[in-house]
């Protein structure tokens, strides 16, 4: 007896063949994922794009496991037949609950984006945030499907047509998939990333070469810039004009310091030539201003956009009493982010070559008029300094002392001493050998004893400074923390519950090793 069910509205029946329910299922539980509190802030469009990569994965990671379910049904001779009203209802509500959770999911994270953005002090976002996002994930996500499917759609027609006698159809599933994946790939690497490249390397040149506001050229000749300079001001970039436009002169630091001071000299060089050669203008202007007879040295490593940090400059100017030379090279105009994908050893390199260069002409001095040489960076420009050296000891035997500030996770010499910490110690707050030399501080108060105020040992010279605060997610950050909980997040945990069990009982923690 034939059913008297009735079929599925034809627009209902092309939806729901259009699109994997399983598939589906598991884009929203990703698309939830996505949303959830990042380490850093988020632009809008950024978390639409986020979000709809991380949906687009979910649903190919549900179409792969549907399909596997049912080609074992099959094999095991299972058959599970439905009502096809109700399948047709079921169906239905699968893809509201789905599109419930992508427009109301958004909404209820936004006190979550609120605070994630109160932790880095930058203003929170506004209304508007996930309803731009959630547009933008849609839309990325329904373009990525149906490109996807009409490629896999082409080379299953292609093979099936043309190899239909060689190929079997389960074989041209498999090498539609395979051809798709490889065009993709192919696609992004080929149109996409440098297309992505050319338009933030355009944007980055025309901001480079915007001078900053409220900023004028340098009116000191022991600036780069200035007058008798051969680097012009507008040559040096954005950050870098602003670094030597910027600091205490020899009367502001006595004003502070109450002594007589100097005026420091500030060289910095654009990323207008290769890193040899602008780290030959670094030091002839360093030659030009007579830098060698000050009585300490920084070498700064920027950010990949010349960024300098304006407050740790001038820390050391007014604590030398302006007897200082800083000197900074840039290696790139674009931002970190990007400059770190395509010239990811390049901050190292920059760093090195100018230490180098600077130590050269320091050690060919006689020993008592040798100035002192320090060396610094914030987030990618503390990878650049820290990648600059083989080891920590070389860090040590070739400088006087250094700070570094937001080093990323993959520095390798800050992931080597986080390794060798003292037993005890955690990975926010590592004791390196009794903090003879190397000290890690998130607070002031850590300079001089560790988590559970116990006083270091003595600190000899050089000194060195890793400064990381626990909610920097630059210096946490790791493609691991997709699947593992963070080592310093078990280890604070551990390690509080042991020091409140310690001091109920009237005991102190566990000494450190040294």
């Amino acid at each position: 007896m034939p059913s008297t069910a009735a079929p599925a509205p034809p627009r209902v029946r092309l939806l729901l063949a259009r699109f994997s329910h399983t598939g589906l299922v598991f884009a929203a539980l990703f698309y939830i994922i996505a949303n959830t509190p990042s380490l850093l802030p988020r632009p809008w469009w950024m978390q639409g794009l986020v979000a709809a990569l991380s949906g687009v994965c979910g649903y190919v990671l549900g179409l792969a496991l549907g399909r596997l379910a049912r080609a074992t049904a099959r094999w095991l001779g299972l058959h599970v037949t439905m009502n096809p009203r109700r399948r047709v209802l079921l169906g239905r509500i699968g893809i509201a609950f789905a599109a419930l959770i992508v427009i109301s999911f958004p909404q209820s994270t936004i006190d979550w984006q609120r605070e994630v953005s109160r932790q880095v002090d930058v203003d929170g976002p506004g209304w508007w945030y996930p309803t731009g996002s959630t547009l933008v994930a849609v839309v990325v996500f329904v373009l990525f499907i149906l490109v996807w499917r009409g490629l896999a759609g082409l080379t299953r027609f292609f093979l099936t047509k043309v190899s239909s006698r060689i190929v079997r159809e389960a074989a041209a599933r498999l090498a539609a998939t395979v051809i798709t994946v490889a065009t993709v790939v192919v696609a992004i690497d080929v149109v996409v990333e440098p297309a992505v490249l050319a338009v933030v390397g355009g944007n980055a040149d025309r901001v480079n070469q915007q001078m900053p506001r409220g900023e004028h050229a340098p009116t000191s000749s022991l600036r780069s810039g200035g007058p008798g300079s051969p680097l012009t001001w507008n040559s040096l970039g954005q950050d870098g004009a602003k670094f030597v436009a910027a600091g205490p002169d020899a009367k502001q630091i006595a004003d502070v310091t109450k002594k007589p001071a100097k005026e420091p000299v500030r060289v910095f060089v654009g990323a207008n030539q290769s890193l040899e050669k602008n780290a030959d203008l670094a030091v002839a202007e360093l030659d030009r201003t007579d830098a060698w007879k000050r009585k300490a040295m920084l070498v700064i490593t920027p950010t990949s956009t010349g960024y300098v940090n304006l407050w740790g400059a001038a820390s050391f100017e007014y604590l030398l009493g302006g007897d200082t030379a800083a000197v900074g090279m840039a290696y790139s105009n674009l931002p970190s982010a990007f400059g770190l994908l395509t010239a990811p050893r390049d901050p190292g390199k920059a760093s090195q070559i100018v230490l180098e260069k600077v130590r050269r002409r320091v050690d060919a001095m006689p020993a008592a008029q040798r100035p002192k040489v320090y060396f610094t960076g914030e987030s990618l420009g503390a990878y650049g300094a820290d990648d600059s050296f083989d080891s920590p000891q070389q860090m040590l035997e070739r400088t006087d002392g250094g700070v570094l500030s937001g080093t990323p996770a993959f520095s390798p010499n800050r992931a080597r001493l986080t390794r060798e910490r003292a037993p005890g110690s955690t990975t926010i707050d590592p004791v390196i050998n009794g903090g003879r030399h190397i000290r890690f501080a998130g607070e002031p108060s850590q300079l001089g004893a560790d988590e559970y105020d116990r006083p270091l040992g003595a600190w000899q010279k050089p000194r060195v400074v890793y400064l990381q605060h626990p909610s920097d997610p630059v210096v946490w950050w790791s493609p691991r923390l997709m699947f593992n909980s963070p080592e310093w997040l078990r280890e604070t945990r551990d390690n509080t519950a042991l020091h409140e069990r310690g001091c109920s009982a009237g005991l102190n923690p566990p000494a450190s090793s040294s």
